[in-house]
């Protein structure tokens, strides 16, 4: 009889110890998915004196929390674009969900002619040469159509739902642009409306793997690769 009372104990013992694994299984489960479809907190950096060390903080010290190099962005914001009481506009917003973060960044300076001159012609003449494929050469896309009310060096479209280009606005004025998994114009929060392409919405909805283009991707076989390379 006793022997069937420590049985009974032990089996309500493994009971209770698988019920509270599953358990904390369902819990951590539940938290996963959450932070996957809802993400961590959100971090947003405002201020152009930020500008730098915020870019490097996202591609260089942490390699792969952003999927972007920012080539259509300026590695830095030159004196000019402060001069006369002059201050670009800088916001940059991450939040890290699934295997993509959501991001949305927004640069516009005011250059002097001859710093507005010098990035113009970095934006049109730089080539991108892949480290391990040196055959790889590579250019922003240049696009002057109905989809944009101003110019564009386009480094992606579409691509991995997300668009990166610099809009020249003219009067020495250069707006750069980065949005990732932004798909609603609601969802926009510093960008001007009127910067993004005409059918931002629609052509965001249903891109499949492999569509748009990206300048930091190749089609390599039946796959693609993300290039090896700097400025």
């Amino acid at each position: 009889m006793v022997k069937k009372e420590k049985i009974g104990k032990v089996i309500k013992g493994t009971a209770l110890g698988i019920g509270v694994s599953v358990f904390t299984i369902l819990v951590l489960l539940v938290v996963f998915i959450i932070f996957a479809f809802v993400g961590g907190p959100l971090e947003v950096t405002k201020g152009a004196q930020n500008y730098e060390s915020t870019m490097n903080k996202y591609t260089k010290e942490a390699a792969g929390r952003v999927h972007t190099g920012f080539f259509s962005f300026p590695e830095t914001i030159p004196a000019s674009a402060f001069a006369d009481g002059k201050e670009p506009s800088f916001y940059f917003s991450y939040k890290d969900t699934w295997d993509d973060p959501t991001c949305e960044v927004y640069l516009e300076c005011e250059y002097s002619s001859e710093e507005y001159e010098k990035e113009i012609q970095r934006l049109k003449d730089t080539v991108y040469i892949d480290k391990d494929y040196p055959e790889i050469e590579r250019k922003l896309v240049y696009e002057d159509g109905s989809r944009f009310v101003k110019p564009v060096f386009i480094a992606i479209e579409r691509s991995n739902h997300s668009y990166e280009y610099a809009m020249v606005l003219g009067d020495n004025k250069i707006a750069y642009i980065y949005t990732s998994f932004k798909s609603n114009l609601r969802k926009i929060k510093k960008i001007p409306h009127e910067y993004l392409p005409s059918d931002f919405e629609q052509s965001l909805k249903g891109v499949k793997f492999g569509e748009g283009f990206n300048v930091y991707e190749v089609s390599k076989g039946e796959g693609s690769i993300t290039l090896n390379y700097e400025r």
